[in-house]
């Protein structure tokens, strides 16, 4: 069954109007937990973009983040069928697998229908977590993370940083 946003996306096509895909007004999911390869059953089989994060700090380990968690993304990336290919990540015997029993990891996903909107969305991300872990290892200046855009991310009009919702 077609959803309505894409009826409407591919009615504006047909008549020449070209949609682009604003990666800050995709609805995500909330954070949940991953503790297995089963933790990804209840996610749809459509197509995506999903994050996977360890936590760095605890609830209440710091007064400073007002008792939140503090995650770190390590991964975003974009899938076919979302609850198929994050399950698979967390198989016995695979990389994450191992990371997972390491530390705490946490996963959210966002449904993108459209393959190329879903591209374009994550590679949008994929720039943005790129140019936040410059910032953060001091390889490059906040000032000129956001003046180096290309004509595509000018289109999209990216933000430097994404709301701290994300």
């Amino acid at each position: 069954m077609v959803g309505l946003g894409q009826l409407v996306d591919d009615s504006l096509l047909r008549h020449g109007i070209e949609t682009n895909l604003d990666p800050r007004r995709l609805h995500w999911s909330g954070w949940f937990p991953i503790e297995s390869c089963f933790s990804f059953l209840r996610v749809p089989d459509h197509g995506g973009i999903f994050a996977l994060a360890e936590e760095v700090i605890a609830p209440a380990e710091t007064a400073a983040i007002d008792g939140k968690r503090m995650l770190a993304i390590y991964r975003i990336a974009e899938a076919e069928h979302l609850g198929l290919a994050m399950g698979r990540l967390f198989l016995p015997g695979k990389p994450e697998a191992k990371r997972l029993a390491n530390s705490h990891c946490f996963a959210r996903y966002s449904v993108v229908q459209d393959e190329a909107q879903r591209g374009a969305a994550c590679a949008a991300f994929q720039r943005w977590m790129g140019s936040s872990s410059e910032i953060a290892l001091g390889l490059s200046s906040p000032s000129n993370a956001e003046g180096e855009t290309s004509n595509k991310e000018a289109q999209i009009g990216l933000p430097a940083t994404f709301p701290s919702g994300f």
